[in-house]
C-alpha cells in the first residue's frame, strides 16, 4: 500500500506531483491547501484524501477541514497536524505524526512513533527544492506497533523539482 504525504501546496498543484499522486491508494495534505480549486483538484482523483486546514487556509471552502485528524491506515494512525509544535498533547496511539508548515522535509523516529515532514509540494521557501513523501507499508494488525525499523514500512522522500 503505498500513502502520498504532501504539505503547503498554497494553491499549486505541479504535473509531477499529480503523476506521483496517481500511483498512491491514499493521500495525505498536512495543511496549507491554498485554495478550493486545489482542494477539489486532489479530491477529484478519486483517491480516498485526508486533508487538514493550515494556517494560510482562509475562507469558506476550508470551513469544514479540520486542524488535525486521525487516519487509520492499514492498521496504522497518522496524526495530521500542521505545525508540529502545536502538538495538543502526548499522542501514544499514533504510529505516524504528520506534519507541515516549514517547507522542509524531516523524517525521525522516537519510541514507536515516526515523525514525518513531506516539505513543501507547492511553493518553495529558502531554495528547498519540492518534495513530498511516499510511505509503503504493509496492512497490519493494530497491534503490530514495532517500530519503523523493524515493521513492513518504508517511507521515501519523492523531490518535484531539483535538490
Amino acid at each position: 500500500m503505498r500513502i502520498a504525504v504532501i504539505s503547503d501546496t498554497h494553491g499549486v498543484l505541479k504535473e509531477s506531483l499529480i503523476q506521483q499522486l496517481k500511483t498512491c491508494d491514499y493521500i495525505l495534505h498536512a495543511g496549507d491547501i491554498g485554495t478550493p480549486e486545489c482542494y477539489q483538484a486532489l479530491r477529484n482523483l478519486k483517491i480516498p484524501l485526508y486533508a487538514i486546514r493550515g494556517n494560510c487556509d482562509r475562507g469558506e471552502w476550508c470551513r469544514n477541514l479540520p486542524d488535525t485528524l486521525a487516519a487509520p491506515i492499514g492498521g496504522r494512525i497518522f496524526y495530521l497536524i500542521h505545525k508540529k509544535s502545536q502538538l495538543p498533547y502526548p499522542l501514544p496511539e499514533a504510529d505516524f505524526i504528520v506534519s507541515g508548515h516549514t517547507h522542509a522535509y524531516s523524517l525521525s523516529q522516537r519510541g514507536h512513533i515516526t515523525y514525518l515532514n513531506p516539505g513543501s509540494a507547492g511553493r518553495s521557501r529558502n531554495g528547498a527544492p519540492l518534495s513530498m513523501a511516499v510511505v509503503s507499508l504493509d496492512a497490519v494488525s493494530a497491534e503490530s506497533r514495532a517500530p519503523i525499523s523493524s515493521s513492513p514500512v518504508s517511507v521515501e522522500q519523492i523531490y518535484l523539482s531539483q535538490p
